[in-house]
């Protein structure tokens, strides 16, 4: 049995701070694009000083992705941030937190049938069963009870229209997990360092912030939507989340994608709901009852076997590196 590595406990990370950001995200009198809108622009500039800084100290280039890495990058960014994120901001509103939170764990079924149809990833027995133990634990911990009361109710709509966006949100992000993962995994084989997980967490963000502001452009809302966006009361509300989430979140996102295999590790960052239960406790009072407690433990051991089945598909993940490149070099044709 393997212990965590570095690529499963950098997923746990990432859903630990993301779940935190979801509270913040669910506060924001913003609609859900001019929410992406601000959190993407004030991530890129966090995540270029970051970068600046880590070049400096290190003496390396500013960028080194070559042109294959920036365009699977470029898409990840466009489906995973723009329309994604976008689409769970309204889920999250209608919903909120911890129902928004259950529809998102769909990701990893999106994900686990991308990455066997068309990375040909290999997965074991023993982690297909933990990866669907986790999505159960989870799921019994998120659906305990209603959770309307801690829905902010800024922008209310039906609850059917909560569940389609977050299930639009969960598919866009499996699909921009998929070209994360493509992208990242040449790295690997190069053995690069941490370090380019940082730069395409870089070019991810700012790539989403340029694509939001052509299209706010294109749509001539780009004014109002940064004076709403911007607004020093909305900025106190998320920018603990712009922290949290897409600075943070996502790099630590991509260092797990680039250190264990896709389906392994989207799952693992979708227990978030785990992770929000005691927030939830903190910011309604809402009780944590012998059912969530029991949910928890179910979804961590499916966890367990997750990583442990990691051991077993080694061999087999050189098979789904080569597959990777092939695919991303036909696409590229």
């Amino acid at each position: 049995m393997n212990s965590l590595g570095s690529g499963e406990a950098a997923a746990l990370t990432a859903a630990a701070l993301w779940a935190c950001s979801s509270l913040f995200y669910s506060r924001a009198r913003l609609s859900a694009w001019q929410m992406n809108f601000g959190k993407n622009v004030l991530a890129s500039g966090l995540l270029v000083c970051h970068l600046l800084i880590w070049n400096w100290v290190s003496e390396t280039a500013i960028f080194q992705a070559d042109l294959r890495k920036f365009f699977y990058l470029s898409l990840s960014s466009l489906t995973g941030i723009v329309i994604g994120d976008t689409f769970y901001f309204r889920s999250l509103q209608i919903l909120g937190p911890r129902r928004a939170l259950m529809v998102a764990t769909t990701a990893p079924l999106f994900a686990t049938a991308i990455g066997w149809l068309l990375l040909k990833e290999p997965l074991t027995q023993e982690s297909l069963v933990g990866i669907f133990i986790t999505l159960s634990g989870v799921i019994l911990v998120v659906s305990e009870r209603s959770a309307a009361a801690e829905s902010a109710g800024h922008f209310p709509a039906p609850v059917s229209i909560g569940i389609l966006t977050g299930l639009g949100g969960a598919l866009c992000n499996a699909i921009g997990a998929t070209l994360s993962h493509m992208a990242m995994h040449q790295s690997v084989q190069q053995g690069s360092s941490g370090r380019d997980a940082l730069e395409a967490t870089v070019i991810r963000v700012t790539v989403a912030a340029v694509f939001s502001i052509l299209a706010l452009t294109l749509t001539r809302r780009l004014v109002t939507t940064a004076r709403a966006a911007f607004d020093g009361k909305a900025v106190q509300v998320y920018l603990p989340a712009v922290i949290c989430g897409p600075w943070l979140g996502i790099w630590m996102s991509q260092l797990a994608y680039r250190n264990s295999m896709l389906a392994i590790a989207i799952t693992l960052t979708s227990t978030m709901p785990i992770f929000v239960l005691p927030l939830v406790r903190i910011a309604y009072g809402t009780p944590i009852t012998l059912r969530g407690v029991a949910g928890a433990v179910i979804a961590l051991a499916g966890i367990y076997l997750t990583v442990a089945g990691q051991s077993s598909s080694n061999a087999a993940s050189a098979v789904s590196g080569s597959a990777t490149t092939e695919f991303s070099e036909r696409s590229l044709k």
